[in-house]
């Protein structure tokens, strides 16, 4: 899951580098994400998978299916 990591990341800060210009300062190295929104990214892509943009208003319950069934009984 973590090997496709680096490629989320890059495909996030590039698409939100834009709409963050008009509402943020850039900082020293040209950017304008903050280690939050790096925190955020990560997230996401743990909790929802690489395929997730972020510009969905919908639930992530709603946008994924769990492809696992529920535990039956007690895990030892």
């Amino acid at each position: 899951m973590f090997n496709k990591l680096g490629d989320y990341l890059f495909k996030r800060i590039c698409k939100d580098q834009k709409e963050l210009s008009k509402s943020r300062p850039m900082n020293m190295y040209g950017l304008f994400v903050n280690p939050k929104d790096l925190q955020r990214y990560i997230n996401d892509y743990i909790n929802y998978g690489i395929d997730y943009t972020g510009d969905d208003n919908i639930s992530a319950e709603d946008k994924i299916e769990r492809y696992w069934d529920e535990p039956e009984g007690k895990e030892l």
